[in-house]
Formats: C-alpha cells, sequence, structure tokens
C-alpha cells in the first residue's frame, strides 16, 4: 500500500495531461465545424426568423426572412441592420444569427 502511496502524484499527473489533451482535441474538433461569417456595410443578409418571433415555432414556419441591408458593423460580429427602403432597425444583430443573401 505505501508503493502504491508513492504512484498517486504520477498518476495524479497522467490523468491530468489526458484531460487536457482531451478536452483540446474536441475543441479542435469543434472549431473545425464553425463557420466565421462577416459581413461588409451594404451586403444584403437574411435574419433568424425564430428570432424575431418566438411565438411561431412549428415546423411549417419560415427559417429566415429578409433580406436586409447591413448598415453599420457595430463590432468584431455585430451589426445593425434596416429595410431595404432605407427604415433602420433599433436591434443589433450577431453575425451566428444572420445569412448572406445571393441576389
Amino acid at each position: 500500500m505505501r508503493e502504491e502511496l508513492n504512484f498517486t502524484d504520477e498518476l495524479k499527473d497522467k490523468t491530468l495531461f489526458k484531460m487536457v489533451q482531451y478536452k483540446y482535441l474536441m475543441a479542435r474538433t469543434y472549431n473545425r465545424g464553425v463557420k466565421n461569417r462577416q459581413f461588409n456595410v451594404g451586403d444584403l443578409v437574411l435574419r433568424m426568423y425564430s428570432i424575431t418571433h418566438p411565438n411561431c415555432k412549428n415546423k411549417l414556419s419560415p427559417k429566415w426572412e429578409g433580406p436586409y441591408k447591413i448598415t453599420k458593423v457595430v463590432g468584431p460580429a455585430t451589426y445593425e441592420l434596416s429595410h431595404l427602403n432605407g427604415k433602420s432597425i433599433n436591434h443589433t444583430w450577431h453575425a451566428t444569427k444572420l445569412r448572406k443573401y445571393y441576389v
């Protein structure tokens, strides 16, 4: 039993190393699927429908609505939108809730 007590620190170090290695591999696997979306001022985008209409969540409701125009880049992934007629929207939108609109 005394011999096993001498190896507890070594077992803790091995376990910690395996935990860190597993966390790194999981993060790398997750980050492969993440798509960075960057938009410029003047781009046309669609916004997520379920955010603006939280009560309307059925399988036949649309997933995206728009198009809208990006009027200002607020942060690295935050944008201000406006309707195509120029009327601005008072809410900022994160890039994960937007999708590029192709004409």
